[in-house]
């Protein structure tokens, strides 16, 4: 028996696999970080979303947070990640997957001098993707490109994220 969100129960012919490359894929920035995105979950019934981010040297993540609806998970496809979950702090390496369930405070940068940070990131449901798009078009309508974090705090609250009490400008 499928499960009980499946509208399936056997294969669909004209259902189709679906190959992207990242110079292709659409492009948000937010601040000094790039997501080109992969999957925005047009394809799969917003069930998922991915991209790749990534971060330049010694730029921080966003301030820590949580979701009250969505995972994430990080594969480091380069470079060394430092993620922060409450008073938690360590390093990611090309490889280390990350996963961070619904309600797990965290947060990431990249603390190298010199070495970029890829991830591959996922977002489930797919929705959150839509957060990034919404940050990089405050940051475009910024009177200085920058987001303030009044801002920031408003951009995830439109998306069930809430901050730890940590801020900082984007």
């Amino acid at each position: 028996m499928p499960p009980p969100h499946s509208k399936l129960d056997a294969p669909t012919a004209n259902v189709s696999l679906i190959k992207y490359k990242a110079p292709t894929s659409e492009v948000i920035w937010v601040g000094p970080i790039r997501l080109d995105v992969l999957e925005d979950g047009g394809n799969t019934d917003r069930r998922i979303s991915a991209v790749y981010i990534t971060v330049p040297p010694r730029t921080p993540g966003p301030a820590q947070h949580w979701h009250q609806m969505h995972d994430e998970t990080f594969l480091v496809m380069s470079g060394v990640a430092t993620f922060t979950s409450r008073e938690a702090k360590f390093t990611a390496e090309k490889g280390d997957y990350v996963v961070v369930p619904i309600c797990s405070p965290h947060t990431f940068g990249n603390d190298s001098e010199t070495e970029e940070l890829v991830m591959y990131n996922t977002f489930t449901p797919a929705f959150y993707i839509d957060y990034f798009r919404l940050m990089a078009q405050m940051a475009r309508e910024a009177p200085d490109g920058k987001l303030t974090p009044q801002m920031a705090r408003e951009a995830m609250g439109r998306y069930a994220t809430l901050q730890t009490g940590l801020t900082k400008e984007y």
